[in-house]
């Protein structure tokens, strides 16, 4: 009972924190790439299409509501908002860890009511990859998921003042939930980045797709180290690949996963900038959490509409249209990106 309480108490201060945005926040490089304009674009904003596929799923557009909250009681009222704006604009949505619920049966409908207010919808489980292939099944069912997500979040585990070892034999156990359950295995990192060395090897595990959650949004480093009373942790609060480097590496190197977006992706130009690296869909949380309790309809609205004019404006009619499109790159990612052994002019020549 008592580490139920700690749990529930900390995923409230992890919910507290995360709406206090920048204070909790990476810098982002999104400035550092620069779209083309395309002046004769023919393309109009209510003519582009914005359907995408996520782990083999059709959806409405290439947008999800990435993971956030729940295992606390004031999780249940955000997690209903989330559901109903998830159900109006068709979007998929994705629960915060499912341990507490799986723990405590009295804490299973502050995750349960996603699926009750959105009972359509395309709904991913959620848990930590070191879960069991049973805890796995129950997640699932306990939401009736079409997808579940596998959290990595070493960087959050070590600062964390109840922070656990990480067990041997990860990848083992993450190709075991793979080859163990009925439905698409996504894995995605808490805001530090997924290079494309372990993208592969993931991918050779079995998994669908991996969410890169690089750097540049939510950072858990800062929020468990503002819940450490000692000041250790500082020089890791800058710790993590950022989001668009993240996505410039898969590109070259890893081009044939299905690869997806987070982690500081804010509005609907810095998706497409993701779109344009070759990211299938791009998942937001903090933005979405910050602009709750009455403001996150006008919040997705507002992003989907600045994803149809992004790509009117550069002559994009479909999504897929989005990869050929030449991006310029600057700045500190370049420098990362020629660090990496990636010439820029790689993104910058594409497209004729």
């Amino acid at each position: 009972m008592k580490v139920n309480k700690l749990r529930q108490q900390r995923k409230k201060e992890h919910l507290l924190l995360a709406r206090r945005g920048a204070r909790c926040s990476f810098a982002s490089l999104f400035s550092d790439i620069r779209l083309p304009h395309n002046c004769l674009t023919e393309v109009n904003p209510h003519d582009v299409d914005l359907r995408a596929t996520l782990c083999g799923y059709s959806v409405a557009a290439p947008l999800y509501l990435n993971a956030m909250t729940g295992g606390t009681l004031a999780a249940e009222h955000v997690n209903r908002q989330l559901a109903r704006a998830a159900a109006k604009f068709n979007l998929p949505i994705a629960v915060g860890s499912q341990s507490s619920g799986l723990r405590s049966r009295g804490l299973r409908f502050t995750y349960q009511v996603v699926r009750k207010y959105n009972p359509h919808g395309l709904i991913m489980a959620n848990l930590s990859a070191h879960a069991s292939l049973r805890e796995a099944r129950a997640a699932v069912e306990m939401l009736e998921a079409q997808i579940l997500q596998l959290h990595l979040n070493p960087v959050q585990e070590f600062i964390m003042p109840e922070g656990e070892c990480i067990p041997p034999g990860l990848v083992d156990n993450i190709a075991d939930i793979c080859a163990g359950l009925s439905v698409p295995v996504l894995v995605k990192e808490v805001g530090f980045g997924i290079g494309s060395a372990q993208a592969k090897i993931l991918a050779a595990a079995g998994v669908k797709a991996i969410d890169v959650s690089g750097s540049g949004g939510t950072n858990f480093a800062r929020i468990e180290g503002r819940r450490n009373a000692s000041t250790w942790w500082k020089p890791l609060a800058d710790w993590g690949l950022p989001t668009p480097l993240c996505l410039i590496d898969l590109a070259v190197n890893a081009s044939d996963l299905e690869y997806l977006a987070s982690g500081g992706v804010d509005d609907g130009i810095r998706a497409l900038k993701c779109l344009a690296l070759g990211a299938g869909a791009v998942g937001i949380a903090g933005a979405v959490l910050r602009a709750l309790p009455a403001g996150v309809e006008d919040f997705l609205s507002a992003y989907l509409r600045q994803l149809r004019v992004g790509m009117a404006l550069l002559g994009a009619a479909a999504v897929a249209d989005l990869r050929t499109i030449p991006l310029y790159i600057t700045g500190t990612l370049r420098d990362l990106a020629l660090a990496r052994g990636i010439d820029p002019a790689f993104f910058g020549t594409r497209g004729g």
